[in-house]
């Protein structure tokens, strides 16, 4: 983690302007549903279309700002994780080119291949990913929270009963396919490593007619990286069907409770929405 912070302090303008822009998109993301219920309930129940126009341009102008944060925190992301891969691919080089080479056939040379193609790309997502959504899910979690304990606090403890029930689930699911994850990076490694023997020995191979051999060789070793890669995303997919149960019955929970509670006047339609 030092030498990923050595490379990022290169670009610490990006790394504190990041967090200020999803802070701003996610204030007026949240700020939307606020804003509606102020029309449904101050304009459009009323019937005064003063109120429905006056708030409409502020959404509008709140939206414009949000999209403004976004874009400018795309650019900056963006730049940032590629700088950060170029800069930690030629690093890992020239530290593979100081290796000897007792430690070269220790590492196998697939396996360092892979260190600066596969893996450089994987930690630049990371980066990337983690300069928007990773700092943008909290963030959203935090002010929706507070913005719907301002509207009710008896539906909130709705949402709320909701998070922890994500939160396990997430966890069992990621924990149960971390092992598959590693098993697909040492596959990786199988397929570079027979890749890279036909590519040196190609003239070997033709002069003792050994590309069937060759060709099953490589159809095994790929057929065991789609074998893992499969499970490993079977299990990882399963997080957005649970995800999606678990919101929508908390949606209807919400619509229920909330539905009774505007039937009986204890709750405006706009705070429901």
């Amino acid at each position: 983690m030092k030498k990923y912070w050595e490379i990022l302090s290169k670009y610490k303008w990006s790394l504190i302007l990041c967090p200020l822009l999803v802070l701003v998109f996610v204030i007026c993301e949240t700020m939307q549903p606020m804003l509606m219920a102020r029309i449904v309930d101050d304009g459009v129940t009323p019937k005064d279309i003063s109120v429905v126009t006056r708030v409409g341009i502020y959404m509008l102008g709140v939206s414009f700002l949000g999209l403004g944060a976004n874009i400018v925190n795309v650019l900056l992301s963006s730049n940032t994780s590629v700088g950060f891969a170029t800069d930690l691919r030629r690093k890992l080089f020239g530290k593979i080119q100081t290796l000897s080479f007792a430690e070269i056939d220790k590492f196998n040379s697939a396996s360092l291949i892979t260190r600066l193609t596969n893996d450089v790309t994987r930690l630049q997502m990371v980066v990337l990913l983690g300069l928007r959504i990773m700092l943008r899910s909290p963030m959203m979690l935090v002010m929706a929270f507070i913005y719907v304990l301002r509207i009710n606090q008896g539906l909130a403890l709705i949402v709320a009963a909701a998070i922890p029930i994500l939160g396990v689930a997430v966890y069992y699911i990621l924990k149960k396919g971390f092992p598959f994850f590693l098993r697909m990076q040492q596959k990786v490694d199988n397929l570079n490593a027979v890749v890279r023997e036909n590519l040196i020995n190609i003239r070997v191979v033709k002069s003792f007619v050994r590309e069937k051999y060759e060709a099953r060789k490589f159809a095994a070793s790929n057929k065991e990286l789609q074998d893992v890669s499969v499970r490993a995303a079977n299990i990882i997919v399963t997080i957005f069907p649970i995800m999606q149960l678990v919101l929508n019955l908390s949606v209807i929970v919400v619509l229920w409770v909330g539905g009774n509670r505007v039937v009986s006047g204890n709750l405006k339609v706009g705070e429901l929405v």
